[in-house]
């Protein structure tokens, strides 16, 4: 058998949606690692004529993804504006019970890109999220 190395958010790609592989994120200076199925994500960079967002707090990567134990996995990286308090990319994990409550939390975000993405992102994560019958 062989042996393969974690994903990164930076291997988020089609080719990996609904199979099963061990990733390990990147947060903060430190790391998160599971195994579970990538269900759906978006990168901003990805887009085609992708609009950029000077001096302003936006979404830069929106992954969601169902762990080996069932639970729900949402990782998204922030792009913040320089200021004296914050600036530069910033990692974020939330870990949740079910894919409503994915729902919600994703519903709720407020970023000012967020809007162009977020349904397609629920839909397809909504569609591989159902266990198989």
């Amino acid at each position: 058998m062989l042996f393969f190395r974690p994903l990164t958010e930076k291997c988020l790609a089609p080719k990996h949606l609904g199979k099963v592989r061990r990733y390990r994120l990147s947060r903060g200076d430190g790391a998160v690692v599971f195994t579970g199925t990538l269900l759906s994500y978006h990168n901003h960079a990805d887009e085609k004529d992708a609009p950029e967002y000077p001096g302003v707090c936006h979404l830069v990567t929106l992954a969601a993804f169902r762990t080996r134990k069932g639970r729900f996995l949402v990782y998204y990286i922030v792009e913040y504006p320089e200021d004296e308090h914050i600036s530069g990319q910033h990692q974020y994990v939330r870990v949740l019970p079910g894919f409503s409550d994915v729902e919600r939390f994703v519903g709720a975000m407020a970023y000012v890109n967020v809007e162009n993405f977020r349904s397609k992102v629920l839909d397809e994560a909504a569609s591989r999220s159902k266990p198989a019958a």
